[in-house]
């Protein structure tokens, strides 16, 4: 069993965290909004070069703070909410579904349930409790 202390995280990265995160949703709004507003493509190419930029930060965050998380449930989540990302990025007619949906696929994966965002797929149980 892990102790506590192992698992403690530094207050700092708590705060890296919510900066990344917020940096994350301001970038995609923008990006979003820009879809509803039928935005050239081109014009938005900043706003998608800076929710990628934002999103492999979080990644990364994340994978510091567990190893398990790339087969973990809120791993999969992230893996269809960029997915969805890039097929908007490369299809820029479905610009709009796409990123509703990896809207959608993002808060999802960021509110469910604790067992289900550690749940591992490799392992068949709650990892990083």
């Amino acid at each position: 069993m892990i102790s506590k202390e192992k698992n403690k995280r530094h207050a700092w990265t708590r705060v890296l965290d919510i900066v990344l995160r917020a940096a994350h949703v301001l970038v995609i709004s923008a990006l979003f909004g820009g879809a509803v507003f039928q935005v050239p493509a081109a014009q938005l190419l900043p706003w998608r070069i800076l929710a990628a930029a934002s999103g492999v930060a979080l990644i990364a965050s994340e994978v510091l703070h567990s190893l398990h998380w790339p087969y973990q449930g809120r791993g999969v989540m992230v893996y269809v909410h960029a997915g969805l990302f890039i097929l908007a990025s490369l299809q820029p007619s479905l610009a709009l579904p796409c990123l509703a949906a990896a809207l959608i696929f993002g808060i999802l994966g960021s509110h469910m349930p604790k067992r289900l965002r550690h749940w591992s797929l490799l392992h068949r149980r709650v990892t990083d409790p």
